[in-house]
């Protein structure tokens, strides 16, 4: 067992000092605060100590300012692949850092917008057949369902076109019945990307809000990129990330589309609510999720968990834990027995 403190990543697109209840302000971009052992951000010892767990599952506070990058993780078989391909050849692109499956699920803790799966592509077609001859080329690829050709397109459209025609994006979709929440989405993705081609397969993406305490769970393969609110992640411990625009790393498109599942759409999860204690369990997930709040809960042996303090103090076992303190925990490890006076998160890897 261990007592640690978030790694704090300060990407760009993160709230300014979003994090700062579970972390030190800092008076710049908060973006994701990291609780695991991913070699990317692992946790530091709350005491200044050695962390010595090792845990499969990473679990993230997120506070997303403006458009993070079009996501596509990579499956099991894609991942060991292509890192060892990587390694292979050291002088190449780095794409993965890692050989593992990303899976994740994302909880609003206020209310956040996401993009998530591809809609219809006869509705989208009918989007881009507003935008004139310039992307028509797109529109006939959706007409025939060729979505990896209709992105592989858009995203080699000359600078000139991408310029002058992403404007015309939200009043295209209003044109083609979308709801106002899409065109909304859109005009925010252009403003924040107005240069990058990725905003024309952002538009290929349908856009909901989640209310607090709803979710999303993603399996790998499904493209889907966050735009702005607070959440918490739990996820496989990977950093494995492919990208479709909308970012200043690396576009790797054909890697991106050969992980891509056309048809993956994220699946709300609903949790099952007890007393003070919501369960978020997503059919064939490798980790499952309990938000307490003001109650009782045991983290049960047999798998490893993280114990995250989120609002109040909370107990766990003879451990008191503040806003931004978490317990990790071996699969060997003993029952935990957490009270929660305010609120905590508690993530566990598949047994």
């Amino acid at each position: 067992m261990d007592i640690v403190r978030g790694y704090l990543q300060a990407y760009d697109w993160g709230q300014v000092d979003g994090l700062a209840r579970w972390t030190a302000p800092t008076g710049g971009p908060q973006a994701e605060l990291w609780f695991g052992t991913h070699p990317n951000g692992p946790s530091v010892a709350r005491d200044g100590g050695q962390v010595d767990v090792q845990t499969p599952i990473l679990t993230k506070i997120l506070a997303a300012a403006r458009p993070l990058s079009i996501q596509i993780h990579p499956s099991a078989d894609f991942a060991q692949a292509q890192f060892a391909s990587q390694r292979s050849d050291p002088r190449g692109h780095q794409l993965l850092p890692d050989p593992y499956a990303k899976a994740e699920i994302l909880i609003a803790v206020e209310p956040f917008t996401i993009l998530e799966g591809f809609r219809d592509t006869g509705v989208s077609a009918e989007v881009f057949a507003h935008l004139g001859p310039q992307v028509a080329q797109a529109a006939d690829a959706l007409r025939a369902g060729d979505l990896p050709g209709c992105i592989r397109g858009l995203l080699t459209l000359p600078m000139d076109v991408v310029v002058d025609t992403a404007p015309a994006l939200p009043a295209a979709m209003a044109a083609a019945g979308l709801p106002p929440l899409a065109s909304e989405v859109i005009e925010q993705v252009v403003a924040c990307y107005p240069d990058d081609p990725g905003v024309f397969v952002a538009a290929l993406l349908n856009a909901r809000t989640l209310a607090p305490g709803e979710s999303i769970y993603v399996e790998p393969g499904t493209v889907h990129a966050y735009v702005q609110g607070l959440g918490v992640e739990v996820m496989t411990a990977s950093d494995n990330v492919l990208r479709l625009g909308l970012t200043s790393k690396t576009v790797a498109i054909d890697a991106a589309l050969a992980a891509l599942s056309v048809s993956g759409q994220p699946r709300p999860v609903e949790p099952e609510q007890i007393d003070g204690v919501a369960t978020y369990a997503p059919q064939g997930a490798p980790f499952s999720v309990v938000f307490v709040a003001n109650a009782r809960f045991t983290a049960t042996t047999g798998a490893a968990r993280t114990v995250l303090c989120m609002q109040g103090e909370i107990t766990a076992g003879d451990i008191v834990l503040a806003p931004g303190d978490a317990i990790l925990l071996e699969a060997s490890e003993a029952d935990l027995q957490v009270e929660a006076d305010g609120r905590a998160v508690i993530a566990r890897a598949a047994s």
